[in-house]
């Protein structure tokens, strides 16, 4: 289900990854931000193919490409620096 985010606040990509974490997010940057980190979310969506599919089409339609699609996703317990922690290989 996509849901359009009316009340758009500005905020930067890191903090967009807590707030929509596991879904589908098109934000939208801040003109005067040249890195483009600090813009607003305009629409987000499930974590589902079908949900992308439709973020994907209004980016198009809509935002003439100019927007980005991309997946927000806060690190769990199990990352460490940025790094998955996949264990430790045991001596034999």
């Amino acid at each position: 289900m996509i849901t359009e985010v009316k009340d758009r606040k500005l905020t930067n990509r890191r903090d967009l990854n807590f707030e929509y974490d596991g879904k589908w997010v098109i934000f939208e940057s801040e003109p005067s931000s040249t890195s483009g980190s600090t813009g607003w979310v305009v629409y987000y969506g499930d974590g589902t193919e079908e949900d992308w599919d439709a973020l994907h089409q209004i980016i198009v339609n809509r935002y003439k490409g100019q927007a980005l699609l991309t997946f927000a996703y806060a690190p769990k317990e199990d990352v460490v620096y940025g790094m998955y922690d996949i264990g430790v290989a045991a001596r034999v």
